[in-house]
């Protein structure tokens, strides 16, 4: 892969190429052999192949290493306790302000109320 890259001149350049590849197997495959679809142009195959490293960049197929190992090894219990800590930090601002939570819960539900009569008006 090294000498394709420094070949060609870098990622674009080798994007460029696979797309041509792409484009040749999908042709030479599908259409040639299966018989099922169109031929795909060049710029068909292109944004294909775009499309797919955009799709597979999330599951570490295109990561760099660096990347995958730092999401691998992450830690999700402390992951888990931060955002529980968020949470009990939020919740005990609340407890904390002067609410008269009787209206708060009143205007809740009038509010609910009043979308539901709107939500079955519209129909």
């Amino acid at each position: 892969m090294r000498w394709i890259s420094g070949l060609f001149g870098g990622g674009v350049a080798a994007f460029f190429f696979f797309s041509w590849i792409i484009q040749m197997l999908f042709n030479s495959i599908v259409v040639g052999h299966l018989g099922l679809l169109k031929p795909l142009s060049y710029w068909q195959a292109a944004g294909l192949w775009f499309l797919i490293t955009l799709l597979l960049a999330w599951v570490g197929i295109g990561a760099t290493r660096g990347l995958y190992r730092l999401r691998r090894e992450r830690d999700w219990e402390k992951v888990g306790e931060r955002i529980e800590r968020k949470i009990k930090e939020k919740l005990r601002s609340w407890a904390e302000e002067d609410h008269e939570w009787k209206e708060v819960g009143d205007k809740i539900e009038a509010k609910i109320k009043q979308k539901i009569r709107e939500w079955a008006e519209e129909e």
